[in-house]
């Protein structure tokens, strides 16, 4: 069965060592990281992040071969409460400081040593985001993003259960090599940001990122039921100024009758040029990207509960100039890509043809090399922000 390690809850936010040789994850409610020896194969200790209220570490990253900084949500779900970023010390493992930065997480990356968060209103609420930028030694710089909308916000009557929930999730990329981070939302200019000096630049694309159906407010409040509306972005970074977002709108209504309804709507996968903020849509059903090898991978899938359908895109793979190299699995709904080296394993939903078991493909040229077992996580790099 080869060598094991305990993680006792740990199984969330996880990242690697400079070096690989130790591992750092978080748990779910108990605000607590483990780390780990993977040249010993053993766990040298746990840090608790004191908390008022229960949180969740939903990301954590390396600032150099003995530090560690852990982002801890309290309460710990959906983007909905409080930002904490800890440091860790790695060596002998003890909590170095904290900072408590007052919104809610609505993205993140690791950059350098540090991080960069985009934080909506704290609590229940919408309106304008921030950038953090948070050092090893929790220094905290932060730069307003008023274009950028983001947060949720309830509207109806809580107390019976039914109500509205607006989400606003924006994306975010960061450019390692340039000191940039974009930040993208339904509706709104690209918010190109200088981690250097944390100056905030908006830019029109020549095909917006629009918001696809309309969102609107529930005009009976008697009326609603518990359901959720908003859009979510995603934002990858490709190299040569290029820029990738895709995503889904979710969108609710109530029947005369009470009777509730959700549905999402794709919002394709865009590619936008930072050079001259041009744009192209190369798949307009696609609601997911993964970039690997040199192939920008899109797939996804939504659901419609008024005709309980789930549909998606298949799997397409691009150039990094938007040419597309392969198509699989025609319309199948895609639940989740992950790489593996220059392969990937890719996993269907409900109705798809590889549902319940995963294809090995190479991520390359799309050729599928076997099927394999989609029922565990792979702990091959850094887990990717989550909120």
């Amino acid at each position: 069965p080869g060598r094991r390690v305990p993680l006792a809850g740990h199984t969330f936010g996880w990242s690697f060592s400079p070096d690989r040789a130790r591992l750092v994850l978080g748990t779910d409610g108990s605000a607590e990281v483990r780390l780990v020896d993977l040249r010993r194969w053993r766990v040298l200790g746990d840090v608790q992040v004191p908390m008022a209220a229960p949180g969740s570490v939903l990301a954590t990253a390396w600032a150099g071969a003995t530090r560690a900084l852990a982002v801890v949500v309290s309460p710990g779900c959906c983007g909905l409460g409080d930002t904490t970023v800890a440091g860790i010390d790695a060596r002998r493992p003890r909590l170095l400081w904290q900072r408590r930065l007052g919104g809610s997480l609505q993205a993140g990356e690791r950059f350098r040593h540090s991080l960069v968060l985009v934080l909506g209103p704290p609590g229940r609420r919408l309106g304008s985001s921030r950038l953090v930028l948070i050092g090893p030694d929790g220094r905290i710089r932060s730069a307003p993003l008023l274009e950028i909308r983001s947060g949720s916000q309830p509207v109806g009557d809580r107390q019976s259960g039914r109500f509205l929930l607006h989400e606003w999730n924006p994306g975010l990329a960061v450019d390692p090599s340039g000191a940039r981070a974009f930040v993208v939302q339904a509706g709104a200019p690209v918010a190109e940001v200088d981690l250097r000096t944390l100056r905030v630049r908006y830019h029109t694309l020549s095909e917006p990122i629009s918001l696809l159906g309309r969102l609107h407010d529930w005009l009976e409040p008697p009326a609603m039921a518990k359901a959720q509306e908003g859009p979510n972005r995603e934002a990858l970074w490709l190299g040569h100024g290029l820029l990738a977002v895709t995503g889904t709108d979710t969108h609710a209504s109530v029947s005369a009758g009470g009777r509730e309804a959700q549905w999402d709507t794709p919002a394709g996968l865009k590619l936008i040029d930072t050079r001259n903020w041009s744009a192209r849509t190369l798949d307009s059903r696609a609601t997911r990207a993964v970039f690997l090898s040199g192939t920008l991978l899109s797939f996804g899938f939504v659901w419609d509960s008024r005709n309980q359908t789930m549909s998606g895109s298949g799997l397409t793979g691009y150039t990094i100039d938007g040419s597309r190299r392969f198509h699989l699995y025609g319309d199948d709904p895609i639940s989740g890509v992950q790489p593996l080296g220059k392969r990937i394993i890719v996993g269907g939903a409900a109705g798809s043809r590889i549902f319940g078991r995963g294809a090995l493909l190479d991520a390359r040229t799309g050729r599928e090399l076997r099927r394999v077992d989609w029922n565990i996580s792979l702990l091959v790099g850094d887990e990717p922000f989550w909120y």
